[in-house]
């Protein structure tokens, strides 16, 4: 007898997931010049603009990514003109990241491409549906972060 995979949350939220993220990607690359992995640091530096600029070892941990990955990151970036780098007043040891103007606007667009691949993705569901949806997932977010605090406590 085969385990039924597809049936089980993991499996099904992950699959989801990958299909979305090669959709996203295939579009942002071909759309706007940026991977999905630039579209969120971008997205990271965005929920952060008129706050504290964050280093580079702060966006790492965001994006959950290591250190160096980010740099090469930033550094294809910041050579594109996507992003700027400037010194901490603070610390000169550390580099501040600070979108482009540019870069404000390919976010928005990437945005589009988002909603554009949810909108296919959902077609098949009424608003209802949809928000229901939306809500679970949540929840189940929610859980499993609370369980993620719970395991760091133990």
């Amino acid at each position: 007898m085969k385990p039924a995979f597809r049936q089980r949350f993991g499996f099904l939220v992950n699959d989801v997931a990958r299909q979305y993220s090669q959709q996203f990607d295939r579009a942002a690359r071909e759309k706007l010049g940026l991977s999905q992995a630039q579209v969120r640091l971008l997205g990271v530096l965005a929920t952060h603009e008129g706050e504290r600029a964050l280093s580079q070892a702060e966006l790492a941990l965001r994006l959950g990514l290591t250190p160096m990955a980010v740099a090469t990151l930033c550094d294809r970036m910041a050579t594109a003109g996507w992003i700027e780098r400037r010194a901490s007043a603070t610390d000169r040891r550390v580099n501040e990241l600070h979108m482009a103007p540019s870069a404000r606007k390919a976010l928005e667009r990437a945005m589009a491409i988002g909603d554009d691949i949810t909108a296919a993705a959902l077609a098949g569901l009424s608003a209802a549906e949809r928000a229901q949806l939306l809500a679970l997932l949540t929840k189940a977010r929610e859980a499993l972060h609370a369980r993620g605090e719970d395991k760091e406590q133990e």
